[in-house]
């Protein structure tokens, strides 16, 4: 177990995924601050529902793209370890950001092909489908962690998924949902249909 300071933040953030965030409050501007100069990593636990979950991402800050007169900062970050916090501080000692003893946690990239096939598929016949809400279907495929976020899931749902520790499971667990959300945006189109057709006049033809 190991110390690392945190950033509690209500974003669900996955391996290798790169986030870009905007600094303001001063606890987390000391914070960031501290790691830029000591080239150290800081941890991102999920706020799902306004409460701090255990699971979170190690995030390293890559660029600082902008520094501003009142010490606000625009970074991006890339995600790297998973971790479960076992014990947290609201306040690190010393300082004005919280802290956790975290245990690391390793994930396993044992991606399934089949699986990432059918994934694709799923995943364009949902494009597809809420094609009327201009919904864009990401560039690339290839990598999940770029296109995770755009599967239709709810924040709860993002954390079970990103909780998983193989790629194997992870895709499974986004199959089962993308049939299950165009199962629902089906009966959806069904019920619609059966109301705008009631609104019409209906061709009746005599008993022969």
């Amino acid at each position: 177990m190991e110390y690392l300071p945190l950033f509690p933040l209500n974003l669900v953030v996955f391996e290798r995924e790169e986030l870009r965030l905007h600094i303001f409050e001063p606890r987390y501007k000391q914070l960031i601050a501290e790691c830029l100069e000591e080239d150290m990593g800081f941890g991102m636990p999920a706020v799902i529902d306004n409460k701090m979950s255990r699971f979170g991402t190690e995030l390293k800050v890559e660029k600082l793209v902008k520094l501003y007169d009142g010490g606000e900062m625009d970074i991006v970050c890339k995600a790297t370890r998973r971790f479960v916090v076992e014990e947290f501080n609201e306040v690190q000692p010393g300082k004005l950001y919280p802290s956790g003893l975290v245990t690391y946690s390793h994930f396993y990239d044992d991606e399934d092909k089949e699986y990432k096939l059918r994934l694709i598929d799923l995943l364009e016949e949902l494009y597809k489908v809420t094609a009327a809400q201009r919904m864009k279907l990401p560039e690339n495929l290839d990598d999940m962690t770029l296109w995770i976020h755009k599967c239709g899931l709810s924040p709860q749902q993002e954390l079970e998924c990103a909780a998983l520790t193989q790629q194997s499971e992870r895709q499974l667990y986004l199959i089962n949902h993308l049939k299950t959300l165009l199962a629902s945006l089906a009966q959806v189109e069904r019920m619609q249909n059966l109301i705008q057709a009631n609104g019409h006049f209906k061709k009746v033809g005599g008993v022969q």
